[in-house]
């Protein structure tokens, strides 16, 4: 079995504590040193804090609203792949280096038809994963830290390797605001058919999603307007508008 000592941080703002459902927080949760895709780009997920903006699939940019840090201890022996991490090797999906995955850490998948999956995506354990694409069951340490992330609202966030992760809002919600979408998690039937399924047809896109993948953050504003000002020139030289300028104009940085 795995130990587990954990400690949180809130963000305060119009939130309160009810009991919620989550996939498995004991044994789900980000490994220290998984990165997370942020409105700076790629962060590691024990450096966010309450109050950080998390890009979202479905979302845009959300606050965390909580963050849990535990500490797992795994037995000497250890070897069932439900309570062991599951290791992506590098260049297995679209990752540079290896990723860990919790157990237990929902995990969205893309469905190309399915109409009993909210807008084509299912939630499944990390865990059914090994077996697969090269992904196995195995442990970075005896002990090693674990970073979970709560929103309001359910969420899914983009981690390292095109992995998208299934973020309950747990026991957080709104004081007030409409209630947006939640994901719907597969059963365990459902679940292991659905990824053997997904393993034979070779769809790695199903689970890891290339373009969230990418490292450079995503502006939330434009970088000049799409149309200037009336009156204003588009950047260019004077008299030869269709050459690179090497600096805008000052009217253009602002």
């Amino acid at each position: 079995m795995l130990e587990v000592v954990s400690v949180s941080g809130f963000s305060e703002k119009n939130i309160q504590t009810v009991p919620g459902d989550a996939v498995s927080v004991r044994r789900g949760g980000l490994l220290h040193g998984t990165k997370v895709a942020t409105t700076n780009g790629w962060k590691l997920a024990d450096a966010l804090v309450a109050g950080d903006l998390v890009r979202t699939m479905d979302n845009g940019f959300q606050e965390v609203k909580r963050v849990s840090h535990d500490r797992i201890a795994v037995p000497a022996g250890e070897v069932r792949p439900d309570f062991l991490p599951v290791r992506v090797p590098s260049r297995a999906a679209y990752n540079g280096r290896a990723v860990w995955l919790m157990p237990e850490q929902g995990m969205a998948v893309a469905l190309s038809s399915d109409g009993n999956i909210d807008e084509g995506l299912a939630i499944i354990p990390a865990r059914l994963l090994s077996g697969h694409f090269s992904f196995s069951s195995q442990t970075p340490a005896e002990e090693f830290q674990v970073t979970s992330l709560f929103f309001e609202q359910d969420e899914v966030v983009f981690i390292e390797g095109g992995f998208q992760a299934f973020c309950s809002s747990c026991r957080i919600r709104s004081l007030s605001g409409p209630s947006r979408r939640s994901y719907a998690v597969l059963e365990e039937s459902e679940a292991r058919s659905l990824v053997t399924s997904i393993a034979e047809a070779g769809e790695l896109s199903a689970i890891a999603n290339p373009l969230g993948a990418l490292p450079a953050p995503i502006p939330q504003e434009p970088i000049f307007p799409i149309r200037p000002p009336s009156g204003v020139r588009r950047p260019g030289r004077p008299g030869r508008p269709n050459v690179p300028a090497l600096f805008l104009r000052p009217e253009w940085q602002t």
